[in-house]
């Protein structure tokens, strides 16, 4: 049988609250030491604390969320009065038919039997009030933390979205290049899309991956990149450390290498890329360095795309005080450095 959620707390907090109240009218009788006295506690005790309970949970659960909470403040205090009113009542009925049943040690007092409620209806009162209020702050605050938690997921999703499309675009630029002349090399890099693709379509989805399978993914850019390029281009890519160990949200790392291929690569010039990954205690640290072609220094100026930013964002929300990124910009080097702490 399927249990509904939050039974079980319902069920535990409906039993909190009987063991307490049971208590509240059983622990008298232990002080109590006569016949006697016991008799009137049980016949009138009991009934006054149960009054009590009554107010209690009147409160609680009506006055509270249906006044208090909505701000009719002057409704609120009118009903928590005609309530002491009525509890008032009450007890001088019950004291008027149960006369002759106990033993009384001063005769009826209907001014004392019917403001006699009145202390432990304040205590009720200033209980049932400071309970509901702290379980409504507890409630207000999970809520709160549950909205910035779908906020930030659907935040991340959508960025997460981002990087399909915009990398999809570049390596299909990358095999039309190849179409274009000829190349034998055209049916590998369809293979290597495919397993990109795959990757993309199914390990992309969890909310991380394990280091090693995004450093096969970054390799199988990498070489679908190297099939276009010319021999002048170096690429350089070395790791350290044990990255079967870690895991990693997807598609986090491969911006930066975007990036380096779109403005560090010259067909008219040497040009080099160097990308390493070292896995070390519990830190990661990733570098790419990349040398700014001429011709592509105005765009490296105006920015590196969607790519770099949609990635600094993604680090923000994912890693927040425990990510370092450097990128700096010095002698025709673009050098990117960051940081994960785990």
């Amino acid at each position: 049988m399927e249990e509904i959620p939050g039974l079980r707390s319902k069920s535990y907090t409906i039993l909190i609250h009987i063991l307490v109240w049971v208590a509240f009218l059983l622990v008298p009788l232990v002080f109590i030491e006569s016949a006697t006295g016991r008799e009137r506690f049980m016949m009138m005790g009991w009934f006054q604390q149960l009054l009590m309970a009554a107010y209690f949970y009147y409160n609680f659960l009506y006055l509270i969320p249906f006044f208090l909470l909505r701000k009719k403040i002057g409704r609120y205090f009118l009903m928590l009065l005609l309530g002491l009113v009525a509890i008032s009542g009450f007890n001088v009925i019950f004291a008027l038919a149960t006369s002759g049943l106990i033993e009384h040690h001063h005769p009826f007092n209907f001014w004392r039997t019917a403001t006699f409620p009145f202390y432990p209806a304040v205590m009720a009162f200033a209980l049932s009030t400071s309970v509901r209020i702290t379980m409504e702050w507890f409630k207000n605050e999970r809520q709160k933390k549950e909205m910035e938690a779908e906020k930030l997921s659907s935040e991340l999703a959508f960025l997460k979205s981002q990087v399909n499309p915009h990398f999809l675009f570049n390596i299909l630029n990358n095999i039309c290049s190849l179409a274009r002349k000829k190349s034998d090399e055209t049916e590998n890099a369809i293979i290597k899309l495919s397993q990109i693709m795959r990757y993309m379509l199914q390990d992309s989805k969890d909310e991380k991956v394990s280091l090693e399978k995004e450093l096969e993914y970054l390799q199988s850019y990498i070489e679908l990149q190297r099939l276009r390029l010319p021999e002048s281009v170096k690429i350089n890519f070395a790791t350290e450390g044990r990255p079967e160990l870690f895991s990693i949200e997807p598609l986090l790392l491969i911006p930066f290498v975007e990036n380096a291929f779109k403005h560090g690569v010259s067909y008219q010039e040497s040009s080099e890329i160097a990308i390493r990954l070292v896995c070390r205690g519990q830190a990661l640290l990733f570098s790419v360095v990349n040398h700014i072609a001429k011709h592509r220094s105005d765009t490296m100026e105006q920015g590196s795309g969607i790519g770099l930013k949609n990635v600094m964002r993604r680090l923000e929300l994912l890693y927040p005080g425990k990510h370092l990124l450097k990128i700096s910009d010095d002698d025709n080097q673009y050098k990117v450095e960051l940081e994960i702490q785990f």
